[in-house]
């Protein structure tokens, strides 16, 4: 197997470092399998200059002298790269059991262990007990989508799990959606292998697959680093110069990691320009469409940013980042029939994600369309759930003493289903919020709440023995008014 290393690192407090230094820095943390050939040293000095180090670049190390001001920074970029291998173990979503069935003796006699799931619950659960290497996905997987779940698990908070590589199972080759295949496109990463499936084929992909996983990995680690410098303001300039050094190296991604560093800082007209250069040269890329439409709105251009939503949203449709975007685009434009129309899509993508419609009626609220949250509520949750999410949420809140937020979080039930009898709880919950005030205005606003609770339900013992204790108070002219 053959080894090679590239660092970068950007001096600018250690006057008169020599390179000989910073290799014997680094080489405590280097497998015992590199030797000094595999090593070249990338230098940033004031953002400006590049120096090679190394046998590559032909340079001696002992006579190569790097002298910087204050501030040094390591901003290492380790890359081992290596030739890939196959997984030790996969795992393969699809509703047709035969799929996995005619794949696991073939790949298991490689040593591949497979796992399958046919239905969208042993999936999310399996890929989240455990980490595969790759996936196989039919695309048509009926619960969801498989670009739809893709998408999920690149999101995943797990590094190794965000970055597993993708094998699409699609249908006839003669029959491909247009719009699918241009999503497969602004994903990026992906391979699709055809029904019939050939074991000797995936074999081969999964070798494909392996290399694509391990470049993710890698590239991961390049935009962290790119990312850290870039959330502070006196290393911008290194973290430009970072991704710009790279950018041969890393192509179009390069390119887009420059707009997050400009992003990082707010800096949306940089950002812009960036992207303009991506759609110059590929005017047809969806993900540079989205990002301009995303910028403009961000430069308060919205009518101008929906038309670019709009159109990679026809051309590649369910991208659950462009949807979510596409959301709230809308309701800048005070346009909230459509804004709804995408929270529907982001509900259908989010199944086993109760609490995201919740999020979404607060949205709609934040922005003054209570209208339209109160109708989508009824639309897509039952009465009960709704209690018992505002219901959860307050308590939480009180029991962390923020009372005013627990009262917001109680009134919001009530404003989707005021009339529910369940709602008892809720008052009761308000009533006992505004006790905690410990004051005769709140002790009134709590009777209130009390005597509603009472009407939905009479035999409510709590509130029943409450209310005596309320008025009791009350009665003695105690607690004093505020």
């Amino acid at each position: 197997m053959r080894w090679s290393i590239r660092i970068a690192v950007s001096f600018s407090a250690w006057p008169g470092i020599t390179a000989t230094q910073v290799l014997n820095k680094l080489w405590y943390t280097l497998p015992n399998e590199f030797t000094t050939s595999d090593l070249n040293i990338l230098g940033f000095f004031n953002g400006k200059t590049r120096v090679y180090l190394g046998s590559g670049a032909g340079e001696t190390l002992n006579d190569c002298r790097l002298n910087g001001a204050a501030g040094s920074r390591l901003i290492g970029w380790g890359l081992p790269v290596a030739d890939a291998s196959f997984p030790g173990k996969i795992l393969i979503v699809d509703a047709d059991k035969s799929v996995a069935q005619a794949l696991k003796g073939p790949l298991e006699k490689q040593g591949i262990k497979v796992d399958s799931a046919a239905d969208l619950g042993s999936a999310l659960y399996m890929y989240n007990q455990a980490t595969y290497p790759v996936v196989l996905i039919d695309i048509a997987f009926e619960e969801l989508p498989g670009l739809v779940l893709v998408q999920r698990w690149r999101q995943h908070e797990n590094t190794d799990r965000a970055n597993a590589g993708f094998i699409i199972i699609a249908g006839n080759r003669n029959k491909s959606d247009a719009g699918e295949e241009r999503l497969v496109q602004e994903l990026d990463d992906l391979e699709i292998v055809f029904k019939p499936i050939n074991p000797i084929a995936v074999l081969a992909l999964l070798k494909k697959v392996m290399g694509i996983r391990q470049r993710r990995l890698r590239f991961k680690e390049v935009s962290d680093q790119a990312n850290k410098l870039a959330s502070h303001p006196k290393t911008v300039p290194a973290a430009v110069e970072f991704v710009k050094s790279n950018a041969k190296d890393l192509g179009v991604k390069g390119q887009d990691l420059l707009r997050e560093v400009y992003e990082i800082q707010l800096q949306w007209q940089s950002a812009l320009d960036v992207v303009d250069t991506i759609l110059k040269q590929k005017p047809e890329q969806m993900s540079a469409l989205n990002n301009k439409g995303r910028l403009l709105l961000k430069l308060g251009q919205t009518e101008e940013a929906l038309k670019f939503m709009e159109q990679a949203d026809k051309q590649a449709p369910n991208n659950i980042d462009r949807i979510n975007e596409m959301a709230i685009a809308f309701l800048i434009a005070k346009k909230p029939d459509a804004s709804v129309e995408k929270m529907r899509q982001m509900m259908k993508f989010h199944p086993d994600r109760p609490d995201m419609k919740f999020e979404l009626f607060g949205k709609l609220q934040e922005f003054g369309y209570d209208e339209h949250a109160i109708k989508l509520c009824k639309d897509t949750t039952s009465p009960i759930d709704v209690v018992r999410h505002y219901n959860n949420k307050g308590v939480a809140l009180a029991k962390n003493n923020n009372v005013e937020g627990a009262i917001m979080e109680y009134e919001r039930a009530l404003t989707f289903f005021p009339k529910f009898k369940e709602n008892y709880r809720i008052l009761y919950n308000i009533a006992m919020a505004h006790l905690s005030y410990k004051n005769r205005s709140h002790y009134e606003i709590a009777l209130d709440y009390v005597k509603r609770c009472l009407e939905l339900n009479p035999k409510f013992d709590k509130a029943l023995k409450t209310k005596e204790q309320i008025t009791t108070q009350l009665g003695k002219g105690s607690p004093k008014a505020s």
